[in-house]
C-alpha cells in the first residue's frame, strides 16, 4: 500500500508542477488545465495502451505482494 500511494503522490505531483510552471509563465489555471487534457486527449492508441500498462503496474504490484504475504502466513 505504500508503494501505491508513493507512486499516486508522485503523479499528482507531477500534474502540481506542471500547472505551476505554466500559471509562473503568465497562463491561466483555465488554460492550465486545457493544456493538461489536450495533451492526454492527443494520445494515439499505442500510447494509450502504453500509459495503461504503467498505470496498472503499482496495482499489480500490490496484489502480488498481498497474495504472497497471505500464502507465507498459511504456510506457516
Amino acid at each position: 500500500m505504500k508503494l501505491l500511494s508513493l507512486y499516486f503522490m508522485l503523479a499528482f505531483m507531477g500534474l502540481l508542477m506542471a500547472v505551476i510552471i505554466d500559471l509562473l509563465s503568465g497562463e491561466t489555471l483555465t488554460t492550465s488545465m486545457r493544456t493538461i487534457y489536450d495533451s492526454f486527449a492527443a494520445t494515439s492508441i499505442q500510447e494509450s495502451i502504453t500509459m495503461l500498462v504503467f498505470i496498472s503496474l503499482p496495482f499489480v504490484n500490490t496484489i502480488t505482494s498481498s497474495i504472497r504475504n497471505r500464502s507465507n502466513k498459511s504456510i506457516k
